[in-house]
């Protein structure tokens, strides 16, 4: 028998085997082991799989299989009797590369009808944490995974499409739900060569489309050679592109990319993110390089945001207990008065308070850590302008610390430090601030938009406390408050600007009178468990002496202060009263002293020793030898005076004032 006739004779045998397995395979009910798959996945995942609907195997004229109609039991705890739905699943594969020990090279892949809820309970246990009903038997040692290209290998894809896949996860603590529909993806191309991808989607019903140019999913597992991929993603009114390489996909290493996005309204993405965001263009753009897994660095990052602009570097750390960013970023400007101002909503007992009894949110401080500096050439707020503002801020493990931090407003300097300590309980701040010869009168005018004063003065101030909400913290607060103004003017309408009746009633035998000459002012706070007292408040001008003293209480927001005004023209001595200072934060009162007023008339003060004249000669006589402070130095000089004859009254006060105010400059 010829060679030829044997090799027809087998090839046909082959042909008719293959067909007489064709056709048993066609005839078999794989129905009959639905039972078996049920069983093999209940025991792995310890959760119940049901297979309502037939399971098919087609020979002809592609060798495909067709499941519909598949579910997996939530979690016995869910909020649903499934986790998860099937409506169809497809596939065609090659029967050739079977036949001859190649791998599985599917042709076509088809996933319609999917929903899969992912859930928590109350303490963060997830519907995805499987347990098998049986303990697995041990395993016995794995080989060291080979190294180099092909550490496993991949089935071949040449289409895909997924169509309808609802995805919902589910927060047990907030009872917030995230949803995301993949309404299509599809691809084309081949397992060997290049691939495009497209995909429309929604997220929190917001619509997303995506379109992708990507390698050959064949070199998905090749190391060594750069995998490449250009994006492009249109979501919320923005277009997000992402073109570069990564070296090893599937472990996220080798990262090598240009990212860029742009959006004409920063509100539209705040939606899609549940959050309230500026309704302003933006811009972010960064060269995105390192590994997903460890580290990844941001260079020539460049953003902007309405009148917003910064620049600098920024890295991520992602292998440590917390993620940690590390920055150094530079702004031009910052432009906080086009961001809106949350009105928070007032609590029961809140409606007449200034500091609210909320929690602060210090969960937010949790989740990363952070080191950044920063500098920006102008910061913009509604009633002030700084220049020359930098910062060093650090958060580790939930202690936020701003130290130091500078800036100059209006041509003046001021410096400090601030720390939330978070990690302990309660929470503890503290803060210092410092500023030497700052112009007041030029932060009030950008403040109230006129020119109210013209003067220069030292601020300090150094405080701390604890407590979880700001009227916590407030009411805990200790320190010191101090401020030190020099000679200036103060215009005419100041008091009418600010509608204080305070000065309408101190200086009311000078009504229509311009310019009033400022020798200078001084105040100082002790402030012990949210009580602020007076240790020194003295102003005095070229027509009166004004001493204060009380104290303000800011865990209740209360105020009990009086004001002693006396002109330094005898014959006006009637008109002046103390003036009283009370009321709260948001409703404050103020009213002439009327046990004072019967007092003055009994007496017949007009005439009667006043230590407030000895202080007012003793200034406008001073002329700040040696660089101190005019109103430092007579109540210095003070202590000498007939004053100290009474030790009682606004003598005793003057006495105890200058003393206090001598040991702040010492």
């Amino acid at each position: 028998m010829r060679l030829r006739t044997i090799l027809f004779i087998g090839l046909g045998v082959v042909v008719m085997a293959i067909v007489a397995a064709a056709a048993v395979l066609s005839s078999m009910d794989f129905g009959k082991y639905k039972g078996l798959i049920v069983a093999q996945a209940e025991q792995a995942t310890g959760r119940k799989l049901t297979i309502a609907g037939d399971v098919k195997l087609s020979i002809f004229p592609v060798p495909g299989l067709n499941v519909k109609d598949v579910s997996l039991a939530n979690a016995d705890w869910g909020s649903r009797p499934e986790m998860a739905k099937l409506g169809e699943l497809s596939a065609r594969v090659e029967v050739l590369p079977l036949i001859f020990g190649g791998s599985l090279h599917i042709t076509r892949l088809v996933l319609k009808d999917v929903d899969v809820l992912l859930e928590t309970d109350g303490k963060d246990h997830g519907n995805w944490e499987f347990g098998a009903l049986a303990p697995a038997k041990p395993k016995e040692p794995a080989e060291a995974a080979p190294k180099g290209p092909g550490v496993f290998e991949l089935w071949g894809f040449d289409s895909i499409l997924l169509r309808n896949i609802l995805v919902t996860y589910r927060d047990g603590r907030t009872r917030k739900t995230t949803t995301a529909t993949l309404t299509e993806l599809s691809t084309s191309g081949s397992f060997g060569g290049p691939m495009q991808v497209k995909a429309e989607a929604t997220f929190q019903r917001m619509p997303v489309q995506m379109t992708a140019n990507v390698g050959a999913l064949s070199t998905l597992t090749s190391r060594g050679q750069p995998y490449p991929v250009q994006a492009e993603v249109d979501v919320a009114g923005a277009t997000v592109k992402l073109i570069g390489s990564v070296s090893e996909p599937l472990a996220g290493r080798g990262l090598n990319f240009t990212f860029a996005a742009d959006g004409k309204d920063l509100a539209a993405v705040g939606g899609l993110l549940g959050a309230s965001l500026l309704a302003k263009p933006y811009h972010l753009a960064a060269t995105i390089t390192g590994d997903a897994d460890k580290a990844m660095m941001l260079k020539a990052l460049q953003g902007s945001l309405g009148a917003s602009a910064f620049n600098g570097e920024a890295s991520f750390a992602l292998s440590g207990a917390r993620p940690k960013l590390v920055a150094t970023l530079n702004a031009s400007l910052v432009d906080l008065t086009e961001f809106p101002t949350a009105k928070p909503v007032a609590k029961s007992g809140d409606a007449d308070r200034v500091f609210s009894s909320d929690p602060l949110p210090l969960e937010a401080l949790r989740g990363t850590d952070a080191d950044l500096t920063l500098s920006i050439g102008t910061l913009k707020t509604e009633k002030l302008s700084l220049q020359n503002v930098s910062a060093h801020v650090t958060l580790d493990d939930r202690n936020l610390s701003i130290k130091p931090f500078r800036a100059d407003i209006a041509d003046s300097h001021i410096a400090g430090n601030a720390a939330l300590l978070a990690r302990q309980a309660p929470a503890a701040l503290t803060f210092d601030l410092d500023g030497k010869q700052i112009d007041v009168g030029r932060i009030l005018a950008q403040m109230f938009g006129d020119d109210l004063l013209e003067a220069k003065g030292d601020l300090a101030v150094a405080v701390h406390g604890t407590g979880d909400s700001a009227r916590a913290i407030m009411a805990s607060l200790d320190g010191t408050s101090s401020m030190v103004v020099g000679r200036g003017v103060i215009k005419s309408h100041y008091a009418d600007l600010i509608g204080a009746d305070v000065f309408r009633e101190a200086f009311a035998w000078a009504q229509g009178k311009k310019d009033t000459k400022l020798n200078c002012l001084v105040t100082r706070f002790d402030i012990q468990k949210g009580v602020a007292t007076s240790r020194g408040m003295l102003m005095d001008t070229d027509d009166v002496s004004m001493l204060g003293e009380g104290t303000v209480n800011l865990g209740s927001e209360r105020l009990d202060l009086e004001l002693i005004p006396r002109p330094k023209e005898t014959s006006l001595l009637d008109l002046a009263v103390p003036i009283d200072i009370g009321g709260t934060f948001k409703h404050p009162t103020v009213g002439p002293n009327r046990l004072a007023m019967a007092k003055q008339v009994a007496v017949g003060v007009a005439g009667a020793f006043n230590p407030l004249i000895i202080i007012g000669a003793l200034v406008l006589n001073n002329t700040g030898g040696g660089g101190k402070n005019p109103c430092v130095a007579a109540l210095e000089g003070g202590k000498g005076s007939a004053a100290e004859k009474d030790e009682g009254g606004v003598s005793g006060a003057v006495k105890g004032l200058g003393r206090s105010i001598e040991g702040i400059f010492k």
